[in-house]
């Protein structure tokens, strides 16, 4: 098999394009300088990455090279790797075991491993040996190029010369040569030129709540931009959500959503009234829509590290339970897709965003009110009703009251998530890592409290099933006490939590954060 030089010891590549020089010429050029010509090949390369760039934003990229076989080539910190596979690779679990699986795990996460762009052509491998007769510097010409989904493309060919870290004087003959011949040079290379001539982003989707905003502008004026922002969120997680593609689709989606929630929540008199109702009811049909598949997803996504106490013997009994759970996953997630396609949805994300890019001339008496001094207001008010209602909770209140405060917790956060740049970046991280100390406590109350009482109804199901043994109602039961002992270990955890939270250290980090906000 020819080699593929991104697979071997090169570190990176030079890329040169010509806009009228004819690809023979280069070969012939190379042939002339020494170089070896290996016979033309037809390859596909695909770009494989998370919707949102995980593996870009890691520093690596992953390609899936089909040419004289299946190989999936890992570039990035600690050198290039490769390994021969079989498919296309949906999830950091479907790549061959050893560095290319161990470098991407991490970064990968639950996140489906999608194409973001493939591009195919002929290749024209040339090789310059060294005096033992061993491979050199190796250059490719890239030639017959297009754009899966979008046909041929101008560069029509592109060279790209291996960078060999121990031949670098060799490697800079190889590309005077190129240059020599009226080549132009390019920091890109293949991928970043065929994309950006497909105007494809190979970045990912990065959907921040944050958007710039002046302290001094009107409140209406900022909110309409976070909260359009936030429906480009939505949108843009839309069909992933309903192709199921990743859990981690809908949870976006659905804190898109809920974050829009409580922004229109925010609102009252800077938002006109009527408007404002109508949204917040249509957004909160949309999020308890969302609410029975994401459940069932987190179930999923837990059940290994649920299971794991149980013993192995527990967890082989509990299999009929996963598939339960995933069978139920599989019909809210249908049922979620009936949603997601509904004239209601549509005519919702749409009539709200042209709301948003055009809210007319009737303007609420808050709304012309600089937003620094509304956000710094209304962001304080949440700390306040957060702290009061905290300090309330007793070890003997009902777990409904955590609940209440985990959604407190919440609304402060996205109005710190959401309107950040008018805060002080560095108190603001210090507020947020001290709040998110205390959700990650209400967050295990709350999942394990739900988890109990969604078993228990599972376990009433299972009880009349066919072939549901003793052994597996016993397990559910060993489950649903493991389960009910995590969610009492954070009930009991809470007031420290709290107590951490709830101090004056936290209350002058957070006084710091609001301060350019509030002086607007």
């Amino acid at each position: 098999m020819t080699r593929n030089f991104r697979s071997t010891s090169v570190l990176m590549a030079h890329s040169f394009t010509h806009p009228e020089l004819d690809p023979l010429a280069v070969t012939t050029a190379l042939a002339g300088a020494g170089f070896e010509l290996h016979p033309p090949v037809r390859f596909s390369r695909t770009l494989l990455d998370t919707f949102d760039g995980r593996l870009r934003g890691g520093g690596l990229r992953l390609e899936m090279v089909e040419s004289e076989g299946l190989e999936l080539v890992l570039a990035g910190d600690g050198g290039p790797v490769a390994a021969p596979a079989q498919a296309a690779p949906r999830f950091a679990r479907d790549l061959p075991p050893g560095p290319v699986r161990s470098r991407c795990e991490r970064p990968i996460g639950v996140r489906a491993l999608l194409p973001v762009i493939t591009v195919s052509g002929t290749r024209t491998l040339g090789v310059q040996r060294e005096a033992t007769g061993q491979e050199g510097v190796v250059v490719a010409l890239h030639d017959r190029l297009s754009v899966v989904g979008h046909g041929p493309l101008a560069p029509g060919w592109v060279i790209e010369v291996g960078e060999v870290a121990e031949q670098a004087a060799q490697t800079e003959l190889a590309t005077a040569l190129l240059l020599s011949l009226g080549l132009e040079p390019h920091d890109a290379d293949l991928f970043e030129l065929m994309a950006a001539a497909a105007e494809v982003d190979i970045a990912g989707f990065h959907g921040t709540p944050t958007v710039p905003l002046d302290p001094r502008e009107p409140s209406l004026d900022a909110f309409c931009r976070v909260l359009d922002n936030l429906a480009g969120a939505v949108e843009a997680n839309w069909q992933g959500t309903l192709d199921d593609l990743d859990p981690e689709f809908l949870h976006d989606l659905r804190v898109a959503v809920r974050r829009t929630r409580s922004v229109l929540a925010q609102g009252k008199k800077v938002l006109p009234g009527q408007v404002r109702d109508r949204y917040r009811d249509g957004f909160g049909w949309l999020g308890t829509a969302t609410s029975p598949a994401r459940d069932l997803d987190v179930y999923v996504m837990e059940w290994e590290r649920y299971v794991a106490p149980l013993g192995p013997e527990a967890a082989t009994a509990l299999d009929p339970v996963l598939e339960h759970i995933r069978s139920r996953r599989a019909t809210e997630h249908e049922a979620l897709g009936r949603v997601l396609r509904s004239d209601r949805y549509r005519d919702l994300l749409s009539s709200w965003r042209a709301w948003l890019r055009d809210p007319g001339a009737g303007r609420p008496k808050q709304a012309r009110r600089p937003i620094g001094k509304v956000a710094a207001d209304r962001t304080r008010r949440a700390q306040q009703r957060l702290v009061e209602r905290g300090r309330a909770i007793a070890p003997s209140s009902p777990g409904e009251e955590l609940h209440e405060l985990r959604k407190d917790a919440k609304k402060l956060r996205y109005l710190l998530e959401c309107f950040g740049t008018l805060f002080a970046p560095a108190p603001r991280k210090s507020f947020v890592q001290r709040l998110k100390a205390l959700q990650d406590n209400l967050g295990e109350h709350q999942d394990a409290e739900v988890h109990v009482a969604q078993l228990q109804q599972i376990a009433r199901q299972l009880q009349a099933a066919p072939g549901i043994g003793a052994d597996t109602l016993a397990a559910i039961d060993q489950l649903t006490q493991h389960l009910e002992i995590r969610r009492q270990e954070a009930r009991a955890d809470f007031a420290h939590r709290f107590a951490d939270y709830d101090t004056k250290k936290t209350s002058r980090t957070f006084e710091e954060a609001l301060e350019p906000a509030a002086g607007g």
